[in-house]
């Protein structure tokens, strides 16, 4: 059965079942699915003429709000302009003048350069390659739960599921030292969150140095500062402390995989300020092209981009219509003081939602920084055992009623992601709708 059985709708799953992957038309995208004909603001309107909140902002891709007209002009008039021009091969005007808006919003003194490119993945493949390329060492340590891009190549770091990442296994070699991600609502009944985090970084002292890597053999640490996919887990300040003295003890870099989380989505600029550390390479995405024409970037230390040349790049990575797109987004997020928006209105809506843990059996947890909010179900509280029945069920009873939260497959969290210059009265009533939709599933479950 599906919530949507428009006409037009049917038509157009009809056309997804003939001519695209079967992602797209398998029976989990056909009764979560509708198909977009216009987007604007905080909303999106189906082919049907139905209006639903966007509580996704395209996975915080248009942080200023969709189609906003002035960036869509300076894009505009980047084509005009310049149509095409590779990078790599023609450097241009744009190029200098979006390098200039990022070095003056860098979230450390250490960040000092800047490289193009044209998607988050290929932000994160850049980054190890300089890494790996300056330090001339095999090794990269990196977390689980983290998402750095769906390439075959950045799976290997990335290890987002088991899932995701299975037939695909023989093509990563052993480059990737994986370790847990300190899940503090997951962590061991016996420790605090802090000690859960110093006991990763103790355990990479103690066992990964002794017994798997050299650490002469490690080039850096790649991590994501809050680790989105995997359900919005916000690391103890152990573990991120932890990460940088270890770096410094044995001459790593540390890259901080700022795609999602970047351009004030966690009410900050970049998520890594709330530790106020140092790192040496930021990949960065999503949120710099204000949703309008793709770019990605890395920002990069004078040692990880200036003390060799290595290779990188790909045809389109800095397009000057999207140096132009970027340059532009962040200007208006300076002028709006959205970054500043973000923090105010995400803790307003963190207090709405606080207290659902212990109203609704069903739901274990409520987190978030800024405008990066999770909902965590459960079966069982004590065991916290994860229910994305119950994910999907609130998911699919607020699509119902005009509102998208973000919901990958198999998720047991539903995701608040809006566009930070959402309506505050929007988000709330968008917020009450969702409480509504968990009342009915709870009571659901209960009858069970």
């Amino acid at each position: 059965m599906t919530y949507y059985t428009g006409s037009r709708t049917v038509e157009y799953l009809e056309l997804a079942k003939r001519m695209l992957p079967k992602k797209f038309w398998s029976e989990e995208s056909i009764v979560t699915g509708f198909i977009v004909a216009e987007a604007k603001g905080s909303y999106l309107i189906d082919v049907e003429g139905r209006k639903f909140v966007d509580l996704t902002s395209q996975w915080s891709t248009n942080n200023i709000g969709n189609v906003h007209p002035e960036v869509l002009e300076a894009a505009i008039e980047g084509l005009k302009q310049y149509g095409f021009l590779i990078y790599g091969l023609n450097l241009h005007k744009p190029v200098f003048s979006l390098v200039e808006e990022l070095l003056k919003i860098a979230p450390s003194k250490k960040l000092t350069r800047v490289a193009l490119e044209l998607s988050g993945t290929g932000a994160v493949d850049a980054a190890v390659k300089f890494c790996v390329g300056v330090k001339k060492r095999p090794h990269i340590i990196t977390f689980m739960g983290q998402y750095h891009g769906y390439y075959t190549g950045t799976l290997g770091y990335g290890p987002e599921s088991a899932d995701i990442r299975k037939n695909y296994e023989t093509l990563y070699g052993s480059s990737a030292i994986i370790l847990p991600y300190p899940d503090t609502y997951r962590k061991p009944e016996q420790m605090t969150s802090e000690e859960w985090g110093k006991f990763i970084i103790d355990y990479i002292q103690d066992y990964i140095l002794t017994y798997v890597a050299h650490p002469e053999r490690i080039a850096g640490v790649l991590f994501e500062p809050i680790a989105c996919e995997a359900g919005i887990w916000i690391p103890p300040d152990s573990f991120i402390h932890g990460l940088r003295r270890l770096a410094d003890n044995y001459g790593w870099f540390l890259i901080a995989d700022e795609v999602m989380t970047g351009f004030g989505r966690t009410g900050k600029w970049f998520a890594i300020e709330h530790w106020g550390i140092d790192v040496e390479l930021m990949p960065l995405g999503k949120g710099l092209c204000g949703g309008i024409f793709p770019i990605a970037a890395v920002y990069g230390s004078e040692e990880a981009m200036a003390s060799e040349e290595i290779d990188y790049g790909t045809t389109f990575g800095g397009h000057p219509a999207g140096c132009l797109a970027a340059i532009e987004n962040i200007r208006i997020m300076k002028r709006e003081k959205l970054v500043e928006r973000a923090a105010q209105l995400g803790e307003e809506a963190l207090k709405r939602m606080r207290d659902w843990p212990e109203r609704y059996d069903i739901v274990g947890d409520v987190r978030g920084k800024g405008m990066l909010m999770a909902v965590e179900f459960v079966k069982d509280k004590k065991l916290k055992t994860r229910n994305p029945q119950a994910t999907r069920q609130v998911y699919l009873e607020s699509i119902k009623r005009g509102v998208v939260p973000l919901m990958d497959h198999g998720d047991w969290t539903l995701r608040i992601q809006p566009p930070l210059t959402i309506e505050k009265d929007v988000l709330m009533e968008s917020l009450d709708i969702i409480e509504e939709c968990i009342k009915m599933v709870d009571n659901s479950f209960k009858g069970r």
